[in-house]
């Protein structure tokens, strides 16, 4: 038997040890826990805070006011709110704190101010203080 497994050897040369196998179980592991966090981030986990803006208007040339909810759980939030004109630069910037509302989303509003006519308002996203 051990003929045999020289001639291979000779032929085409040594088998992998076990760096091989070690190297493949640890990306596998990476890639499980990489796996696992996403499922658990997008179904599982509970945002620490979400805004939405449910509609928003132009007041004149300079101002946009947009309505919203917002949920932030029991800490406080800012939000982040943009305006931007009709060739997709921000033209204004608002960020509104919000209190801590447990479990129930409220409906506030904020007034924008912008540098140019602008044509969408949007919710950029909160963070949790």
């Amino acid at each position: 038997m051990t003929q045999t497994s020289e001639l291979l050897e000779s032929r085409y040369g040594r088998k992998s040890g076990g760096r091989k196998v070690l190297v493949n179980s640890f990306v596998a592991v990476l890639v499980a826990v990489f796996f696992g966090f996403a499922i658990y981030a997008s179904f599982i986990g509970k945002p620490q805070a979400s805004v939405e803006v449910s509609s928003y208007e132009q007041v004149d040339s300079h101002h946009m006011r947009a309505n919203f909810t917002a949920l932030t759980g029991d800490k406080p939030a800012a939000c982040v709110f943009k305006a931007y004109s009709t060739n997709g630069s921000v033209a204004g910037f608002a960020e509104v704190e919000i209190p801590a509302n447990t479990d129930d989303t409220k409906a506030y509003a904020v007034i924008v101010k912008t540098v140019v006519a602008a044509s969408v308002l949007r919710a950029d996203g909160c963070r949790v203080k």
